[in-house]
């Protein structure tokens, strides 16, 4: 099974497009689809022609055999000199006049889109609409043209050949009309609907979905599917139970005796044929379709949400394709979204946050909390263009976020010149205490390389100080309960921690201005910490806020 994906854009982002087309497998079909591509309009009116004609020859080689050739002279002369020139010339002028009618400002519009010329909306709004209501408007004036035939033919033939047997002439020509009108005007109808979504609605339908357009008409699928038993099992047996009692009784004196061995068998095979090649065109519909939808839906399983199914279509089946599109629109952007929330904060924070995305779920947990802070940043940027204070903040920073996050911990908030980073928030692990000593060594580590490069550059060196401490806080989405416009709540929230255990945290890295560090540990973290860390007590200590002194430790380096 051949699959068609064809790069595209949509929507500022890389898109698949899975076509309807399939490469010809023959000459002749090749040959066929290049030159209708060419000339969609000459295939359109040769795709009703042959269908008509094929019906037209086959329904008067079934008048002759078994309706004029029991006739009188005068009335086959009515027939063949009167009757039929008639109405093949009205039938025909009808049929073909409303096509070239409707067709008409379609030549017009499709040659501007190729071309790419500016076409008015009001024309290319009529010409979608006589698009799709041409499999339509085709099967009313089919239908009344054939049905006419059962009235016009044996009021004709009795009117100006006599009256001999007129109501076996009527009955004869009511039966063959209507039956003949059914097979024709749904084999008119399915090949039309066919080639037009084939060949023409990529054309018309570059921007525009079927489905939008006003004014257009719309066979159910049930009456569709009314319309194909109709044809393919219905009207066989009511043409088959035709011939039977034509040789029935008091008919049977009308035909020679090879009649029946010769008219029963062709008629089936016809009907087979007819029959087939109806259900034939509704079937490979169906199986494009339905190998589009599974094709897209395997894509959309194994995470490509830009595909999109490009098969436009006015019925049941196009509206069920425009909506997996638009699932595969809102799926694209929610997972841009999703990338996007991986960029403000680290895949395992993101999906913590989507995990308690039910409200403001927050917890109290055991946490280390670190702030880090550039000592005298505020003065350097004194009198320096903001693009070089800039992309230096921007290496520090990304210096303090890899040394969090290979260390397991999440960068919480960007503090300007410092950064507020959690162990044990997102990932619980016991050792939250050790990582986030071994992330503030790390980057003490990395500052090094930082500050050589510097010196290199004439630059003075970045000074910072660390501050740890481990205990309890509150931990989750905190934000705000928002009215939108349209009356409906909207959230807005942050994923965070909260209490006291981050505010002394603060004070502690603001400690390292009086007392040297780099990095101060509390006696908090001190307890929690499973490794052996070379630590300097620097006994109690008095921090704002707090009611009492705090006992604080210097990690030495390592």
């Amino acid at each position: 099974m051949p699959q068609y994906i064809e790069q595209g854009m949509t929507s500022g982002s890389s898109s698949q497009v899975i076509g309807v087309s399939e490469p010809p497998r023959f000459f002749l079909r090749a040959w066929f689809d290049g030159f209708v591509r060419r000339h969609p309009f000459v295939g359109l009116v040769l795709a009703i022609l042959v269908s008509n004609a094929a019906a037209t020859v086959f329904s008067f080689t079934y008048n002759t055999l078994l309706i004029v050739e029991t006739m009188t002279p005068a009335q086959k002369s009515a027939f063949w000199d009167v009757t039929a020139p008639i109405y093949n010339a009205f039938a025909w002028t009808i049929g073909f006049g409303v096509l070239f009618y409707i067709v008409a400002p379609m030549t017009r519009c499709l040659r501007k889109l190729r071309q790419g010329e500016a076409v008015d909306g009001a024309l290319l709004e009529l010409c979608q609409r006589r698009l799709i209501n041409l499999p339509i408007v085709q099967l009313t004036v089919n239908f009344g043209c054939t049905v006419a035939g059962a009235i016009f033919f044996p009021a004709v033939v009795t009117l100006v050949g006599g009256t001999d047997d007129s109501a076996f002439i009527w009955v004869q020509f009511c039966v063959s009309f209507v039956i003949f009108a059914i097979f024709t005007t749904v084999q008119t109808f399915f090949i039309l609907q066919a080639y037009l979504t084939a060949y023409l609605y990529p054309e018309f339908f570059q921007q525009t979905r079927p489905e939008t357009v006003p004014g257009i008409w719309r066979i159910p699928f049930v009456v569709r599917l009314v319309m194909l038993w109709a044809a393919v099992a219905l009207m066989p047996l009511v043409a088959i139970l035709a011939v039977a009692l034509n040789f029935a009784g008091d008919n049977r004196h009308r035909y020679p005796n090879w009649y029946l061995p010769v008219i029963g068998p062709s008629l089936l095979m016809v009907s087979a044929l007819s029959g087939g090649g109806i259900f034939w065109l509704v079937g490979r519909d169906l199986r494009r379709w339905i190998r589009l939808q599974t094709e897209a839906t395997w894509e959309i399983a194994a995470g490509n949400f830009g595909i999109r199914i490009d098969q436009p279509r006015p019925d049941e089946w196009g509206r069920l394709t425009n909506r997996f599109n638009d699932m595969a629109v809102a799926l694209n952007r929610a997972w841009e979204s999703h990338e996007t929330l991986g960029q403000l904060v680290s895949p395992e924070v993101r999906d913590e946050i989507l995990r308690r995305m039910t409200g403001f779920d927050v917890q109290l947990q055991l946490i280390t909390v670190l702030f880090v802070d550039i000592r005298g940043f505020t003065p350097r940027c004194a009198g320096q263009a903001p693009e070089k204070i800039g992309a230096l903040l921007n290496r520090f920073l990304t210096l303090a976020l890899r040394s969090v996050e290979e260390k397991g911990g999440y960068v919480n908030k960007f503090l300007g010149d410092g950064v507020m980073a959690l162990f044990g928030a997102t990932n619980a692990r016991q050792d939250h205490a050790d990582l986030a000593v071994a992330s503030a060594q790390e980057m003490l580590d990395r500052l090094r390389d930082l500050n050589a490069d510097l010196a290199t550059q004439g630059e003075a060196p970045l000074v910072i100080g660390i501050g740890i401490h481990t205990g309890p806080a509150l931990v989750g989405c905190f934000g705000a309960m928002l009215q939108g416009d349209d009356g409906k709540p909207i959230m807005r929230r942050e994923f965070t921690a909260i209490g006291e255990t981050v505010n002394f945290c603060q004070r502690l890295e603001q400690l390292t201005k009086k007392c040297g560090g780099p990095i101060l540990i509390s006696d908090g973290t001190r307890r929690c910490l499973l490794r052996t860390w070379a630590l300097v007590c620097l006994g109690p200590q008095d921090l704002p806020g707090s009611p009492e002194p705090m006992v604080v430790y210097r990690v030495e380096s390592a």
